[in-house]
């Protein structure tokens, strides 16, 4: 059985699922499969960018899944390759590349893949600077039974440091239960553009994340803060990031911040 399975595995490797396939056609793998494999999952958060395929040297490594049309396509702002699981590619030192429709270069960069790692790939900046990069992915240990959750800041041009924040509101008590404190979970301080703060724990229920500039005064509860968006966290046993991205503007939009599963 071990044997079929890491004949399949090989033969995803070596296609590389690079095939303009569905989206969620990749298997979602939580054990090592090779020495000499990397898992990566592809971002574009450039925000005017033009629709774009990511390249690991001259193989290409993203598609996107069309019922419609047998034309090319790319991943376009907000979008992720693939959904909710990562490709698996080949470690080692590579060039990474974001190109265009007509296979043009917008942006790239020279990356190392370490073997049986996890890693989210993106492409930022704006029109006069795209560029792509890497962040690693170090995800909790498997478990059935917890939630996990982190901030990602890959909004390009911003002039400040964040501090990021989940807040579970207050519950009142009810005949059946006591009342619950309002919960607030750091997820990070000073996180530039480019980082990552630490997976944190969360329980289930309804969170606002919060985003404040670094070195402000505020109150999490009741400060406005720069960004923010509400999510709901049901499923157990998964592993997930609050990002925001795009460009930098004072006022940002709700296409500013997002969410995504990890595991």
């Amino acid at each position: 059985m071990r044997k079929t399975i890491n004949t399949l595995i090989t033969l995803c490797v070596v296609s590389v699922l690079f095939t303009a396939c569905d989206e969620n056609a990749i298997p979602e793998i939580t054990e090592p499969v090779s020495d000499t494999a990397t898992y990566v999952k592809f971002f574009l958060h450039a925000e005017d960018a033009p629709e774009v395929n990511f390249y690991l040297d001259d193989q290409k490594v993203s598609s996107v899944g069309s019922s419609t049309s047998d034309e090319l396509q790319g991943n376009k702002y907000g979008s992720v390759f693939p959904s909710n699981a990562y490709a698996i590619v080949p470690s080692g030192s590579l060039n990474l590349y974001a190109r265009d429709l007509d296979g043009n270069v917008i942006a790239t960069n020279a990356v190392t893949l370490d073997a049986d790692k996890h890693y989210s790939a993106y492409l930022g900046g704006s029109t006069d600077s795209y560029e792509v990069f890497l962040i690693e992915d170090p995800l909790p240990p498997l478990d059935n039974v917890k939630i996990y959750w982190r901030f990602v800041n890959t909004m390009s041009g911003i002039p400040f440091a964040v501090d990021a924040y989940a807040v579970k509101a207050a519950v009142a008590a009810t005949d059946d239960a006591p009342a619950q404190p309002v919960q607030i979970i750091n997820l990070g301080k000073g996180i530039n553009y480019k980082q990552a703060g630490e997976y944190q724990e969360l329980a289930t229920g309804k969170y606002n994340f919060r985003i404040f500039e670094s070195g402000t005064e505020y109150d999490v509860e009741t400060s406005t803060p720069f960004i923010q968006n509400t999510v709901t966290v049901a499923s157990k046993g998964r592993v997930y990031s609050t990002q925001i991205r795009g460009t930098y503007k004072p006022t940002p939009t709700s296409k500013n911040i997002d969410y995504w599963r990890e595991r």
